[in-house]
């Protein structure tokens, strides 16, 4: 099945599995850590399939709605100690209340949060201790998750991170082929990488031809931005932050084989070890058909 939405949720999830799997006993049996997942753009809990699923083909072999992140967070074979999730819709935060009611064995370990992303994010790791590890999963409609909030959650030390980038539908898609970066768009891209200089990689300025009947010469603007290099130069980025933990492999999703997002791990863990670890799992979910 060609599904963005799909993928992405059998991706994440299969990593979940793993991650609740491996740390269940550790650092050891009598005093594990304590687990917690957070997905601060939950939605509903389920997925509508059809148009007006971002990330969806026309599909007509599968159900018209599937399990969310929320869901198959709760499903995985070895539960969180905790789960948080958030929503800015309030019609969506009523509908991921039910959760508790559906999933009674783990309603106490169940939060749900109405706020904005940046600002749950940045609760949510202040409150994390010395024997806590975390899951986060920030699968934004667009260009939401702030640059602050990046480092916020490198700076724990505690936490494996899953991001769905927007990189052609919130940053290639808003630069016009002249160069010309759509007003509307601009705050939200430069909230989103921070410091960094993403006009340098996105638009370029060329000389126009002298002498002939048309130009008097000089200079122009393009576009040069494609998905694939906005999605290398966020990776760049995140590597300031996270050190060696930035997977350089990265999952394009889309529709009818069209990158519109790309999915990102990282991890914020300074064991060396448990990075080589985490990254080589996420790569081989990544790259696993």
């Amino acid at each position: 099945m060609n599904s963005g939405t799909l993928q992405k949720l059998e991706k994440v999830f299969k990593y979940a599995d793993f991650y609740t799997s491996l740390l269940r006993n550790k650092p050891s049996s009598s005093a594990p850590f304590r687990l917690h997942y957070l997905d601060v753009f939950a939605g509903t809990g389920e997925v509508p399939i059809g148009r007006d699923a971002p990330l969806m083909a026309d599909i007509n072999d599968v159900d018209d709605v599937v399990a969310g992140s929320a869901r198959r967070a709760l499903e995985i074979r070895y539960p969180f100690s905790r789960y948080v999730f958030s929503d800015k819709k309030r019609s969506h935060v009523r509908e991921l209340s039910t959760l508790r009611a559906e999933y009674p064995s783990l309603a106490n370990r169940i939060e749900v949060i109405e706020g904005d992303a940046n600002e749950v994010v940045t609760d949510f790791c202040r409150s994390l201790g010395a024997g806590d590890r975390a899951l986060v999963f920030l699968d934004p409609f667009g260009n939401q998750v702030h640059w602050e909030t990046l480092e916020i959650l490198a700076g724990t030390r505690k936490v494996d991170l899953w991001y769905l980038f927007p990189a052609w539908i919130g940053i290639a898609r808003q630069i016009k082929n002249s160069g010309e970066i759509l007003k509307d768009a601009e705050a939200s891209i430069d909230a989103m990488f921070g410091p960094h200089d993403w006009r340098m990689r996105c638009v370029q300025e060329v000389e126009i031809g002298q002498g002939d009947l048309f130009s008097d010469g000089g200079t122009e603007q393009i576009k040069i931005a494609k998905a694939d290099d906005i999605t290398r130069f966020m990776i760049e980025c995140m590597g300031g932050i996270f050190g060696g933990g930035v997977s350089q492999k990265w999952l394009p999703l889309g529709r009818n084989g069209r990158h519109f997002y790309s999915l990102l791990f990282a991890c914020a863990n300074p064991s060396g070890k448990a990075n080589i670890v985490a990254q080589k799992v996420a790569r081989e979910i990544m790259t696993r058909r």
